[in-house]
């Protein structure tokens, strides 16, 4: 727009206290370091001094203020007109242990929300998937190579994360209505729901490190790296040891084993259980991981491949507010082709690649499975098993059948060797690789 300007441009990547300036519920004031643009729909507050954003911060987030935004603003509308009518006590006023208090108390606050915030992948700080910390520290030997007493060490920490924090809240709660005078209106206590960080949740925690395997598998995370390993730029192989990413941008996810390579994707998590936890665990923490998550199937194996065949993605997508960085090709209803490919990796090849070294592989495989299951229903003679197997093979020539159909429209796409733009976004990215077509999943 013409006349559109950035306003505040001297205060912008400043920081300072932020907030929603319209909100569902009670107000959350955060800690804003120096990363983020302000604008009137989420406004931030600043101060020359980063003693007076704890005492201001551990202010704004207790009950008091939470009271008096009930008259000031009735509508839930906390613009910055309502927040600067609060009653502020200068910390002047306040004694220096007090002070001192309320500092130390905010301080171990946001230290803790922050390192609670860093252990789950959509932070941009994310550092290590938290089921993975003590497996090679001084508590390995409580691990013992099970991913279930992984967990267990996990909730316990998140729990106690969890009791310090409402402690605190609790205490800057307490300090805040002796402050104002407000010891009839209020009390300190905090409800659960209202504590800033999560405990444990066994299928969430175990779903988001099937994830963390993903980003494995094609190089995003590495288990030698802290952090991101790479998310675009140049590829630096010395960063993989223990875990080496797939060669090719594409992890195929099959309802069936079809391959035992890097292509299928339970090869690759056995492999990655392996490392992480020992060979010899790895068939006991896959039966964790298939009781977790709930799927049924025949056996530990199908179970997790289940899952990634059917919620995977979807699961991916919700975490990143529909905008993945993993992306699904997808033949239709009969999963004929289901492969991810991660967003950072991809070139222009990347479809012309898939067809050869992964779509004419599968259809082969199909039509050999097509050719057993066929021989297999004409020697079966019990009626059960015969119906078993006839439902497969009508599986499998459909899933053949849905492939074939799918490749002439991957074709097209594959000969237009669609260059992407990261600084587009992913939106307009995944409609530029499909070139108005359908081979991926729909966001």
């Amino acid at each position: 727009m013409p006349k559109s300007n950035i306003r505040n441009l001297p205060f912008q990547y400043s920081i300072g206290i932020t907030w929603s300036a319209i909100s569902s519920g009670k107000p959350s004031f955060r800690y804003s370091q120096t990363k983020y643009f302000f604008d009137s729909k989420g406004p931030m507050m600043f101060h020359v001094h980063e003693e007076s954003y704890f005492f201001a911060i551990g202010y704004l987030n207790s009950k008091v203020t939470e009271y008096f935004l009930t008259f000031l603003s009735p509508t839930l509308d906390y613009r910055l007109g309502q927040i600067q009518k609060l009653p502020f006590i200068d910390e002047e006023v306040v004694s220096r242990i007090e002070l001192q208090r309320i500092l130390t108390l905010v301080s171990q606050t946001l230290d803790t929300s922050k390192k609670e915030w860093n252990q789950y992948e959509e932070s941009i700080d994310f550092y290590k998937h938290p089921l993975l910390t003590h497996i090679a520290d001084d508590k390995q030997t409580e691990v013992g190579g099970r991913l279930e007493n992984a967990f267990a060490i996990w909730k316990t920490e998140a729990q106690d994360r969890f009791d310090q924090l409402k402690a605190n809240e609790e205490e800057l709660n307490r300090i805040f209505i002796d402050l104002y005078g407000l010891n009839d209106e209020l009390t300190p206590e905090v409800e659960d729901k209202e504590v800033s960080v999560r405990r444990a949740d066994e299928e969430r925690d175990i779903k988001s490190l099937l994830s963390y395997f993903i980003g494995l598998v094609f190089g995003r995370y590495s288990l030698d790296t802290p952090g991101l390993a790479y998310a675009g730029g140049e590829w630096n192989t010395d960063k993989y040891q223990k875990f080496v990413p797939n060669k090719d941008n594409l992890l195929l996810l099959n309802d069936d084993r079809y391959f035992d390579d890097d292509r299928d994707i339970m090869n690759r998590f056995r492999t990655f259980l392996a490392v992480t936890f020992g060979e010899e665990h790895v068939q006991e923490n896959m039966d964790y991981i298939a009781y977790v998550i709930g799927k049924k199937a025949d056996n530990s194996e199908q179970a997790i491949r289940k899952y990634f065949v059917d919620d995977f993605f979807k699961d991916h997508k919700k975490g990143y507010q529909k905008r993945p960085i993993y992306w699904e090709f997808n033949s239709g209803k009969q999963n004929g082709l289901k492969a991810l490919m991660y967003l950072h990796r991809y070139d222009e090849g990347e479809l012309a690649m898939m067809r050869t070294d992964y779509m004419y592989p599968l259809q082969s495989r199909y039509e050999e499975r097509i050719e057993k299951l066929q021989q297999w229903v004409q020697d079966e003679s019990v009626t059960k098993t015969k119906k078993q197997l006839e439902k497969k093979l009508k599986h499998v020539t459909q899933q053949l059948k849905e492939l074939k159909q799918y490749d002439p429209i991957v074709r097209h796409v594959a000969d237009q060797r669609i260059n992407l733009d990261l600084d587009d976004g992913v939106l307009v990215n995944y409609e530029k690789l499909q070139d108005g077509n359908k081979i991926l999943s729909k966001i």
